[in-house]
């Protein structure tokens, strides 16, 4: 199996297309991650920083390797009194048995509950499932504790603790490594999400219901099994943020079909022009800003109402003072122009010549009628008329200026008057009068004084015409703006909303970009993540199947949301067949242990173990041999604990002699009183093995000295990798550094010599029957023994209980 994460497989086929840009790229990384980095990327505009350098959550503590060192549990389900599960912390294989009721499955509930937090014994079940999870006979104190031997960390316990009379549910779960602190939940263990992608613990009833769930359960389990739910639920994320994203636009469509509604049963030219904008594919939505706060210039109808209601005439006071102008013009010319003006002037002008004749000549006959005399007298008479005369005329001339700027004026006055048009598809009842009012006011007389009397009269019936029409046109105004004003919000707010939603268009054409390429590439991921994870499986199944002749074929999971399914495909006597269909329930239960491993044993998966809870309830005889030996091949480089009630597996290890293989054994007595039992483990075996070799009359003496040494070699080296082993665990060491240091201990005594911590040769010398052994398992194995066969086994058996006296 790959080594690769399925993010790693999805970034490298994200990064290798061309097409798909680096804001969607961020996205589905992101909504890899989970949903808070998808949540931080959203609240940014993807694209805006570098893919790797987006504020994503910070990362978790990396997830821990760890073995099981023990199992305490007390007042829980089949435990009264505390009672302690011990185990080996490194690879291995251990099989705890015991009666139906005996307390074993209560040990394994309790691992699930405290490393989980949940069992699936009780999930979607009725609650009668769970409501006597405390032990009847002893019920408090009820607690949890899970011994863990961490890499690189040392000894830690995970604790869960419930208080006299609290639920279920209602419960402290906490961690503590040595010497240190405890800290509430398993968070520095860095287990979430891994316990559910690398679930290291499998029981029966899951088993069972794995594969009686419905097609969707399945594929749902398979996938989170096989560790492919990350995609699923990477799409979901991205389907449910499109979805949330697109809310504004669809809101803004919504809003928008309802305004053009509105706007289209009013007679309104803003209306008009609003309802034309919005119907262009791209609207100009400054125009339709305009619209909605009034910056645009009126026109149409509402134009001419805002003229209408403005319109002004002449004020009172400025028509009486031209109508008494007037009047007074005409009066001063009236008063001055008795005589002829034209005749006066004439003779004026005539006198002034004679004067200056008479100036110039002296005294002289009169040039005009050659009868009178030009002499002093007559100037004196002519200069004092002609000087009368003068100012008659000068007085005549301001009396006509004065009425001819009357009169100006008086037309000027008749010309300042509001231009007047009727407001298309406005009818306004005053506008008649008022262009009657206007038509008469305009129609001016000749003469000045009948032009001053109608000033006079015009002018009241045009205010009061005048006023009419603009009270009229303010009311008509008032109701289209009133008929407007809601529609100018109404757009205003859609305005908003367009904003918004433009201002989000990037990130919703990011994440559909996402949504696309995750679809699209899902089966072809899929396929690339389950090839070597089905293989591993095919092999499992190989390994289980011994003589039944169903052979497992392709692994499939094909479509997608409710037409989801797994495909499970068999060979029944070389015809294809559905596996679910032609399947045995013990061959089911070995098809789910066939698609259970190859996850629970990925190299990285942080769990250096695996539990599983009566795995061979419905296996015949001839799966029991298959599964002990893969559950032998698991466990050379991982801690499997099987708990069983069938004494077929316990006997199946015994006789196939599998190599590091132990069998505890756990009974129930009264009041719940739960006792674990060693009955197996590899020192002691191959002690039984030289006990049984040298009490065996039938195996000739030559035999028993060639033999006995290579048995006792084993029985010490397995004691003392035992110890070595846990120690090193315990103490938090490298899994592969102590794995390397065992293997470069070629020679017995070197191998002592790690499990002693470097005291082999105190502790070999205090006791005569230790030393006596290393003599066996060191010359002895050249040379053959040559002293009592028996006395050797019992020098072999006290060394052997002297050493695992050792372990921590």
């Amino acid at each position: 199996m790959t080594d690769k994460t399925l993010t790693d497989l999805v970034l490298e086929r994200a990064d290798a297309d061309p097409e798909l840009a680096e804001d969607a790229k961020e996205l589905i990384l992101a909504a890899l991650l989970g949903d808070d980095a998808l949540g931080s990327v959203l609240l940014t505009s993807p694209g805006d920083t570098g893919r790797r350098g987006s504020p994503l959550p910070e990362p978790g503590p990396p997830p821990v390797g760890a073995y099981l060192t023990d199992i305490k549990v007390a007042g829980f389900r089949g435990i009264g009194a505390e009672a302690t599960l011990s185990l080996h912390p490194g690879p291995g294989l251990t099989v705890v048995t015991g009666r139906n009721g005996s307390g074993k499955s209560s040990f394994a509930e309790a691992l699930e509950l405290a490393l989980t937090g949940d069992s699936y014994r009780w999930q979607k079940r009725h609650a009668h499932w769970s409501s006597d999870w405390r032990n009847l006979h002893q019920p408090a104190p009820c607690a949890i504790r899970v011994g863990l031997a961490v890499d690189d960390f040392g000894a830690a316990t995970v604790g869960v603790d419930w208080a006299d009379g609290a639920t279920l549910s209602d419960r402290s779960t906490w961690l503590q490594r040595v010497g240190e602190r405890r800290e509430r939940g398993l968070t520095a263990l860095g287990w979430n999400p891994a316990i559910d992608v690398y679930r290291p613990i499998l029981s029966y009833e899951e088993m069972g219901g794995l594969l009686q769930a419905g097609p969707s359960q399945l594929y749902d389990a398979l996938a989170r099994i096989l560790g492919l739910e990350q995609i699923t639920d990477a799409a979901a994320r991205l389907v449910a943020a499109l979805k949330k994203a697109e809310e504004l636009a669809r809101e803004t469509k919504e809003r928008g079909q309802q305004l053009k509604a509105a706007l289209a049963g009013v007679d309104d030219d803003r209306a008009k022009a609003a309802l034309a904008e919005l119907a262009k594919r791209t609207p100009d939505l400054g125009v339709l800003t305009a619209l909605a706060t009034g910056a645009t210039q009126d026109q149409g109808p509402l134009a001419r109402l805002r003229i209408l209601s403005r319109a002004a005439v002449p004020l009172q006071d400025s028509v009486s003072q031209v109508v008494a102008d007037l009047r007074a013009g005409v009066q001063a010319v009236a008063d001055h122009g008795a005589r002829s003006a034209e005749r006066e002037e004439r003779r004026t002008t005539l006198l002034s010549q004679a004067l200056e004749l008479h100036s110039s000549h002296g005294d002289q006959s009169c040039p005009v009628c050659a009868e009178g005399t030009l002499d002093v007298a007559w100037r004196e008479r002519a200069t004092a008329e002609l000087a009368r005369e003068s100012a008659e005329i000068a007085q005549l001339r301001a009396a006509r200026e004065q009425l001819v700027a009357a009169r100006q004026q008086a037309r000027e006055l008749i010309g300042r008057y509001p231009a007047i048009a009727a407001p298309t598809g406005v009818a306004l009842a005053t506008i008649a009068r008022a262009e009657e009012a206007l038509r008469r006011w305009l129609d001016v007389p000749a003469d000045d004084l009948a032009l001053a009397e109608h000033l006079t009269q015009r002018h009241l019936e045009l205010v009061e015409a005048f006023a009419a029409l603009r009270i009229e046109a303010a009311e008509a105004i008032t109701r289209l703006e009133d008929a407007w004003a809601p529609l100018a919000r109404q757009l205003a707010r859609w305005l908003e909303l367009r904003s918004r939603a433009d201002a989000q268009d990037k990130t919703v054409r990011a994440i559909k970009a996402a949504c696309e390429w995750v679809k699209n590439n899902a089966a072809a991921l899929r396929n690339e993540r389950l090839e070597p994870l089905a293989n591993r499986s095919k092999e499992i199944w190989a390994a289980l199947r011994q003589e039944s002749n169903v052979d497992l074929g392709a692994i499939t999971l094909e479509g997608q949301g409710t037409r989801r399914h797994v495909e499970l495909r068999a060979e029944l006597d070389g015809e294809h067949a559905g596996a679910l269909g032609v399947m045995s329930q013990g061959e089911l239960h070995a098809l789910a242990l066939a698609l259970f491993l190859p996850r629970a044993t990925a190299d990285c998966s942080p769990f250096r173990f695996v539990v599983l809870d009566d795995p061979i309830q419905a296996m015949d005889s001839e799966k029991i041999d298959g599964f002990a030996r893969l559950l032998a091949d698991i466990a050379r480089d991982r801690q499997v604990v099987v708990f069983s009630h069938d004494d077929r597996l316990p006997e199946v290890l015994r006789r196939m002699a599998i190599p590091g293989a132990r069998i505890l054994e756990i009974s129930r007595g009264f009041g719940s009183a739960v006792e674990v039992r060693l009955c197996l483990d590899p020192a002691r075996r191959y002690v039984s093995d030289a006990t049984a070799l040298a009490n065996d009359r039938a195996v000739p003496p030559d035999v028993q000295a060639r033999v006995l040494p290579g048995l006792c070699r084993m029985a010490v080296e397995a004691a003392a990798r035992d110890v070595f082993y846990a120690r090193s665990y315990a103490a938090g060491a490298n899994r592969a550094v102590i794995e390397a240091q065992w293997l470069a201990a070629t020679r017995t005594r070197k191998r002592l010599g790690l499990a002693l911590d470097g005291r082999d040769s105190q502790w070999c010398e205090h006791r005569s029957w230790r030393q006596a052994t290393l003599r066996v398992c060191g010359p002895g194995v050249h040379t053959g023994v040559g002293t009592d066969p028996r006395g050797v086994v019992s020098n072999l058996r006290r060394t052997v209980e002297d050493l695992l006296e050792e372990r921590p």
